[in-house]
């Protein structure tokens, strides 16, 4: 399992307009676009100290447009890395800046594109593994505009499912994508669908229903 979730956090890399992670082409690592702060998020008595700690890291590497769409996740995010940092995620065609993070066994990515044209069009991609879901991870739900609990935003919503090769071992990759309809940003996570989340959405959603 430890093997597994050390190559998940290595490997979910690379997806969106320039192509899937794992043997899928990527577009060269640009600088950082200057990003604005974000709003602040209170990391009051309600939170323990551990996720104060984290409200505070990951505050300061979601920041600007990212900052509506990544607020929930700040406390249960860890060992986030931006595009444009030693480390850090290279970005794709259309993209402005790119943050990977963990959440327990899953991987978090937050981006930032260009153009609300250029994130529709990264969006195509889930479109047609929401097809290819139904096979690969039954019970995958339809895709369709849909507001995040929090409302904090409000756009596409994709269920959605590929293959990938690691060690001549082919694994399943579930994945859950949303966006912000009036904003050029998305997010999506990424789980193993077998090891990481036991062949079953529902510990998927429920995540992305208590943070999103």
């Amino acid at each position: 399992m430890l093997g597994a979730l050390a190559g998940l956090a290595a490997g979910l890399l690379i997806f969106g307009s320039g192509g899937f992670f794992l043997g899928r082409g990527t577009a060269g690592g640009a600088g950082p676009e200057p990003t604005s702060p974000g709003p602040t998020v209170s990391a009051g008595p309600s939170l323990g100290v551990y996720e104060q700690s984290q409200v505070e890291i990951n505050q300061a590497k979601l920041t600007g447009a990212l900052a509506p769409i990544s607020q929930g996740w700040l406390s249960r995010l860890a060992s986030c890395d931006r595009s444009g940092k030693a480390g850090g995620p290279s970005l794709n065609k259309g993209e402005k800046a790119r943050v990977r993070c963990r959440v327990d066994g899953m991987t978090m990515i937050f981006v930032e594109y260009a153009t609300v044209t250029d994130r529709d069009k990264a969006r195509v991609k889930t479109l047609s593994q929401n097809v290819d879901a139904r096979t690969l991870t039954p019970g995958v739900g339809p895709a369709g505009d849909k507001a995040a609990p929090s409302g904090r935003t409000l756009g596409s919503y994709v269920e959605y499912a590929y293959t990938v090769e690691e060690k001549q071992v082919r694994q399943t990759v579930a994945g859950i994508w949303w966006d912000d309809t009036k904003t050029p940003v998305a997010a999506y996570m990424l789980a193993f669908w077998k090891s990481g989340v036991g062949e079953d959405w529902a510990p998927m959603r429920d995540v992305w229903g208590r943070y999103a």
